[in-house]
């Protein structure tokens, strides 16, 4: 499920000019050192340690040999299942999924963005979007029900934004009998969310 996903988010944005990859920032936009423990994606975000049992899956810290990066964290233990291609693929209760896109300039990051929004138009219902601010950044976030039978998680929250020239996207998607609320963990991860000085200018 994680690899389609991107699939789609990489598919959106083939039409957009990329840059090369860049080190981890030493510092971060509000003035204090970048900190060891926060995970970190390209010069673009740290992310504190989640709460809500969140645990890191995945950091991939450039997804490919462009401006683009990926980390995931889950919620519970793992499952087996097979996804709607005959795939066998790893489920958990909930999954969060964050990328961070290098585009040519702002203009292009903010069309990232949008396009987003418009591919989960397509892919999820009963889509509840607001705008968010969470430690200094902007966000355009929603929740959602996931409609198509295909999709093993039932319900979700996401959140897009802009940093300068860098897109990014968080998306939490969690299954049916999860007791918790997709809004608010997401909520509390983006307040643990820094981005590196100099990237918004």
């Amino acid at each position: 499920m994680r690899k389609k996903r991107i699939g789609i988010w990489v598919s959106a944005l083939c039409i957009l000019t990329l840059a090369g990859c860049s080190a981890a920032p030493s510092q971060a936009a509000d003035g204090s050192g970048w900190r060891e423990e926060w995970i970190t994606l390209g010069p673009v975000l740290g992310v504190e340690p989640p709460e809500d049992g969140l645990t890191l899956l995945d950091n991939n810290t450039a997804l490919t040999a462009d401006d683009l990066y990926y980390a995931a964290w889950t919620i519970g233990d793992a499952e087996p299942y097979t996804n709607a291609d005959g795939e066998a693929v790893e489920l958990y209760e909930a999954q969060l999924d964050v990328l961070a896109y290098g585009c040519a300039d702002e203009a292009h990051a903010r069309a990232a963005a949008e396009e987003w929004q418009a591919r989960q138009d397509e892919v999820y219902t009963n889509i509840n979007r607001r705008e968010e601010r969470h430690n200094g950044q902007d966000y355009t976030a929603a929740s959602y029900e996931c409609g198509s039978e295909r999709n093993p998680y039932r319900r979700g929250a996401s959140a897009f934004g802009v940093c300068g020239k860098y897109a990014v996207s968080f998306e939490l998607n969690c299954r049916e009998d999860f007791d918790g609320d997709p809004a608010e963990i997401l909520g509390r991860v983006l307040d643990g969310c820094h981005y590196g000085a100099g990237i918004s200018d």
